[in-house]
């Protein structure tokens, strides 16, 4: 979105605009619909010259949107985890995050998609995930080298992830309960080298 047309003129009515268009766009997503400029215009009731002054394309709206969702939180996430045992901690983080991708998975799609036909080198994935992981893995309750926990947060960024889901779900054809319980599956079984 253009910060300069966003700051310039009046705020509350471009603001709106802004919301409007978002919604637009997340109500294409939910309905696995095409997210394109057209689509968006015509969902928002809007010009699509309108659209173009907020966003310059879909993959900014779909970054946006992703943004906008309830991620979660690695503060609130890790603050419910002192005390208690690696397996149990892990998997309470990757089931947070999975629960995430379940609720939003088009939008995460979307965003997935829009961060890998990017040129913006800012635009990076996973980043909430690995801080969450780290953050609890770099307490004092966690007796392990620092190699060790540079590679069990690598592997335990990839089992709570959209790439997992989309695997499991796209190219195995698993449901959701089937997905979780894999992803689950697979964090004990790499655990379990740390018991």
């Amino acid at each position: 979105m253009s910060n300069e047309h966003l700051n310039s003129g009046r705020k509350a009515q471009k603001l709106q605009t802004r919301k409007k268009i978002l919604k637009a766009a997340n109500n294409l997503v939910k309905n696995n619909q095409a997210l394109n400029m057209d689509a968006v215009a015509h969902e928002a009731g809007i010009s699509r010259a309108t659209i173009y002054r907020y966003y310059s394309n879909t993959e900014d709206i779909a970054t946006e949107l992703i943004l906008q969702l309830n991620v979660p939180d690695a503060e609130k996430l890790n603050s419910g985890l002192k005390g208690t045992n690696l397996t149990d901690a892990m998997k309470s983080i990757q089931n947070a995050y999975l629960d995430f991708i379940f609720k939003n998975e088009n939008p995460s799609k979307k965003f997935l998609g829009a961060v890998l036909s990017s040129s913006d080198t800012k635009l990076e994935r996973g980043q909430n995930r690995i801080t969450s992981i780290s953050k609890f893995l770099n307490s004092d309750d966690i007796k392990m080298s620092g190699e060790e926990k540079k590679k069990l947060s690598v592997i335990a960024t990839l089992l709570m992830g959209i790439e997992a889901v989309l695997v499991t779900k796209d190219v195995c054809g698993l449901d959701n309960k089937e997905s979780r319980e894999t992803l689950n599956w697979a964090m004990e079984r790499i655990l379990e080298g740390y018991q």
